[in-house]
């Protein structure tokens, strides 16, 4: 996530620097690129909280963690990305407006708390950890679903269709990977 931060930032430097540079500095010009660059960094933002909330669910329930886990979640979440987002904002939101009733009624109340306060506080929090177990389980659902789109037959085995393009320039498909084979990528 701190990667993907640090390289959309660059980015939109890079190309602000590149638009003052050349003298196209108008506000119209400013305005266009600004929204550009958030609507951008959004989707970027969003596609690598996805990933990485589904290589956390995969890491725990294959019990296969470290790096492994980012590669398996970006294969399975191939062609889901809009359902995985489209889970995942609701639940986000509702964590935003959990935090920012903390702000409200705690925080900014710091300086006249009561024991009332400190029991709000204990409430907002308990609320904040409801949503999160429930994002949780939103995401556990999710990676099982994907992984069943995965599953090639009984025996439990996984297939990943890999086109591979022939010496004629004919496309010809890899066959599928056994389940010994599969475990370790999918």
């Amino acid at each position: 996530m701190l990667s993907t931060n640090a390289t959309c930032f660059s980015l939109l430097f890079v190309a602000f620097s590149c638009l003052e540079a050349s003298g196209y500095s108008s506000t119209a010009c400013l305005l266009v690129l600004s929204a550009t660059g958030a609507i951008l960094y959004s989707i970027i933002l969003a596609d690598t909280f996805v990933v990485c909330n589904l290589a956390l669910v995969a890491s725990g329930m294959d019990k296969s963690g470290g790096f492994l886990a980012i590669p398996k979640a970006c294969v399975l979440i191939r062609g889901r990305t809009v359902t995985a987002v489209a889970l995942a904002i609701p639940v986000n939101m509702a964590l935003a407006a959990v935090e920012a009733l903390f702000q409200y009624r705690v925080v900014r109340a710091f300086h006249t708390a009561t024991s009332s306060t400190a029991l709000e506080g204990i409430l907002i929090a308990y609320m904040y950890s409801i949503f999160v177990v429930i994002d949780t389980i939103v995401n556990c659902e999710f990676f099982k679903s994907c992984k069943r789109g995965f599953r090639m037959d009984e025996e439990g085995g996984y297939a990943y269709r890999i086109p591979v393009e022939g010496q004629n320039g004919k496309t010809m498909d890899r066959a599928p990977l056994s389940s010994k084979v599969a475990d370790n990528f999918i």
